[in-house]
């Protein structure tokens, strides 16, 4: 009997050694999914709170820029940031990935359009490990005049 259990052990070792790698790889694989997901919906969310703060209020591209970069109109002081540098917004994302435009002004189909683009994700999983870029998002909303 005594035989039989550390042939039993080396065996769930060898089992362990096997498994654990694949399992590890999809655990990592899903958490990267996860966090494509999630960067992908805050940028979409981010867009959407933009145009819509663009087709509320006066048409102002870079106030626009900034709502979608810091959640603001005003660009906040940064410590440490020297002048002229882009202050990082959500994700670490600069203002030249943020483009704003009106299309159409005053026409019926006036619109304000925003879209973010060239902007970065890390992935962990092992042999495809590295900084990818997202495909644009873009969202627009009519411009209604009163």
């Amino acid at each position: 009997m005594r035989r039989n259990r550390i042939g039993q052990r080396g065996q769930s070792v060898v089992e362990t050694a096997l498994i654990l790698p694949v399992f590890m790889f999809l655990l990592i694989g899903v958490l990267d999914v996860g966090q494509v997901l999630f960067v992908h919906q805050t940028l979409a969310e981010r867009a959407r709170n933009a145009v819509r703060f663009g087709v509320v209020r006066n048409y102002d591209s870079e106030a626009i820029r900034n709502i979608f970069l810091y959640n603001q109109p005003t660009v906040p002081p940064r410590p440490g940031i020297l002048p002229g540098q882009p202050v990082p917004g959500i994700f670490g994302l600069t203002p030249d990935m943020v483009q704003v435009t009106r299309y159409d002004a005053n026409t019926h189909e006036d619109r304000v359009v925003v879209t973010v683009s060239n902007y970065p994700f890390q992935f962990y999983t092992p042999l495809i490990a590295s900084v990818a870029r997202g495909k644009p998002i873009t969202m627009s909303l009519p411009f209604e005049t009163i």
